[in-house]
């Protein structure tokens, strides 16, 4: 990328913004998308393409070359979970098989009938799995789902099975959104990682 002359990627740049290229996305994103590939979503997934300096930021970030975080995958030490829809049209399911192999701790759910946005399309079991997991016994002091009866007061311990929906997404939106912030962009996370 850093080779591109200026012009070059500020048009790749409008492109990537494009109606058209967004909107081949949203419908992308979705197992179902003829329930969640909406004129609204399709609005939501251009929002940061059209805020003020987003193309200059994004030229920027072609030109000094991108970011490759793949050396810092495997150095992350705490568990992972690898959630991935297992009808994702936007990354390949090899991915998810790189993410394991790179991470030192990491275990791989898929979530069936489901794309690119498993908190969007199947929050429920989205939720659920990202419960287990942090209930698991990777963590120390979380409350496992017998322990809430016993008086355990861990993380978890006594929440109710909505407020687990309600965490389950907030952490799927929060664990993207850091790991973007983290990584050096969601460009850069999803276009780079290995």
């Amino acid at each position: 990328m850093a080779m591109l002359p200026k012009p070059v990627a500020r048009l790749g740049v409008k492109v990537l913004k494009s109606e058209p290229l967004r909107s081949s996305a949203n419908t992308m994103s979705y197992y179902d998308a003829d329930t969640y590939a909406t004129d609204d979503a399709l609005k939501v997934g251009r929002m940061h393409c059209l805020r003020d300096g987003w193309e200059d930021a994004l030229v920027s970030f072609m030109l000094s070359g991108g970011f490759s975080p793949s050396q810092k995958v495997a150095q992350i030490e705490a568990p992972s979970l690898v959630l991935w829809g297992r009808q994702d049209g936007i990354l390949e399911k090899e991915f998810a098989q790189r993410f394991l192999d790179t991470l030192p701790d990491a275990s791989l759910q898929w979530i069936e009938e489901c794309g690119h946005v498993p908190h969007l399309e199947q929050p429920e079991e989205t939720a659920r799995v990202i419960s287990e997991f942090l209930r698991s016994d990777k963590f120390g002091g979380v409350a496992s789902p017998s322990s809430s009866a016993s008086g355990d007061t861990g993380m978890l311990a006594g929440l109710e099975p909505d407020t687990v929906k309600i965490v389950g997404g907030i952490a799927g939106a929060l664990a993207a959104a850091v790991a973007a912030a983290t990584l050096g962009g969601a460009e850069a996370l999803f276009g780079q990682i290995f």
